[in-house]
């Protein structure tokens, strides 16, 4: 087994780390001998913003698609540092070409509202075997392209953006500039009804089949994944069970145009499985109690960036994306169409440390209610260690 040279301050850490989450002083020794033979690191980022929106206050960090519903329309600036990271890691190097990985991660930004609400983003352990690996634990979805995501100042809440973390257990593997992902994930019906005596049991009792295949160059790639599974809810009251086949596409890629500028696009397509794109996952399955009858909506995405840099330390993206999904005649009122634009400029004004002013541009449509729309403007900090 190799034998890492760690520095004093990650013995501290260690240390640190048991002592604060309750774990308790006999354990802070075994932390400390840990730490002798793997690799521990802390990270995070501190992120300050200044947030002036133009029609909605109280919606929160995250411009989500649908965030503007039942919010006030007043005029809002806010201040807000719930994006606020915290990140721990491991490494083990093992015999051979295997090693084990851990990570945490948390956030503050749990009810999206401003407050400090502590969140647990990522929790997993992934053990790298030869050209393959094995992950266990909570992190981002299969579904998703971690390959580029639009820069932006904050989080990537452009409309459409398949953007979730969930439990999984996953198996990758690469063969050159190729690699595949298989992976079982959490399930969650999240099936809604419309008629408040009605009473559901969403139990997920499958979860959802995930696969995703990419290819990389230093000029281009390609991704495509997609997910099936079997959504189901329970009448409590009737005692019947209704079900459906589900499944999502997304097909993704970009490419470097040149030392300056790349440029970004994606498409999703899904029944019954909006609950993958950030802000929308209200509008997925439905049961129509005075009909007994199950039924899944279909939507689709579409969105683009375009990244140019300026100068080595100065850089600005532009984006642009739209989701819309199928009303049902009998539905009430209900959300169909969202649209999201962004453009911002980056300074990276010392190392580590990034300043950047973004404009967002919201609109969402509904069945019944009027539209609505949102200017948002931010300015942002973020420190990275």
């Amino acid at each position: 087994m190799t034998q890492s040279n760690v520095v004093p301050r990650q013995y501290l850490i260690a240390a640190l780390f048991v002592a604060t989450t309750g774990l308790g002083a006999p354990f802070i020794a075994n932390a400390i001998e840990l730490s002798e033979r793997t690799d521990i690191e802390l990270s995070g980022k501190i992120v300050g913003a200044v947030i002036a929106d133009s029609d909605v206050s109280g919606m929160g960090v995250n411009n989500l698609p649908n965030g503007l519903h039942d919010k006030n329309d007043d005029a809002n600036v806010a201040i807000d540092t719930t994006l606020t990271r915290l990140n721990f890691a491991s490494n083990t190097e093992l015999e051979g070409d295997e090693s084990l990985k851990s990570f945490i991660s948390f956030d503050f930004n749990d009810a999206n509202s401003g407050k400090m609400d502590l969140r647990m983003r990522e929790a997993y352990i992934n053990w790298k075997i030869n050209n393959g690996s094995l992950l266990v634990g909570q992190t981002w979805s299969t579904l998703m392209d971690l390959n580029r995501f639009p820069d932006s100042l904050l989080e990537p809440t452009l409309s459409g953006v398949v953007f979730t973390r969930q439990p999984m257990v996953r198996w990758s593997q690469s063969f050159g500039s190729f690699r595949y992902d298989i992976a079982l994930e959490s399930g969650s019906n999240r099936v809604e009804t419309e008629n408040s005596e009605t009473k559901l049991d969403n139990t997920s009792d499958y979860p959802d089949f995930v696969v995703g295949v990419q290819t990389n160059t230093d000029h281009y790639w390609l991704r495509a994944a997609a997910v099936v599974n079997h959504i189901t809810t329970k009448d409590v009251k009737k005692n019947k069970t209704f079900s459906d086949n589900g499944w999502a596409i997304h097909l993704s890629g970009g490419i470097k145009l040149n030392e300056t500028d790349h440029f970004q696009l994606a498409y999703f397509n899904s029944r019954g499985n909006d609950r993958y794109v950030l802000g929308v996952s209200q509008t997925g399955p439905l049961f129509e109690a005075d009909t007994g009858q199950f039924h899944l909506r279909e939507s689709e995405s579409l969105w683009g960036a375009f990244g140019h840099s300026w100068t080595d330390n100065l850089k600005s993206t532009f984006s642009y994306g739209i989701w819309q999904a199928e009303e049902f005649d009998w539905q009430a009122d209900t959300f169909t169409q969202t649209q999201f634009a962004l453009a911002n400029i980056k300074w990276t004004a010392r190392e580590n440390l990034v300043l950047g002013v973004e404009y967002n541009y919201t609109d969402y449509d509904r069945s019944q209610s009027e539209s609505r729309d949102n200017h948002r403007l931010i300015f942002a900090a973020d420190y990275s260690f």
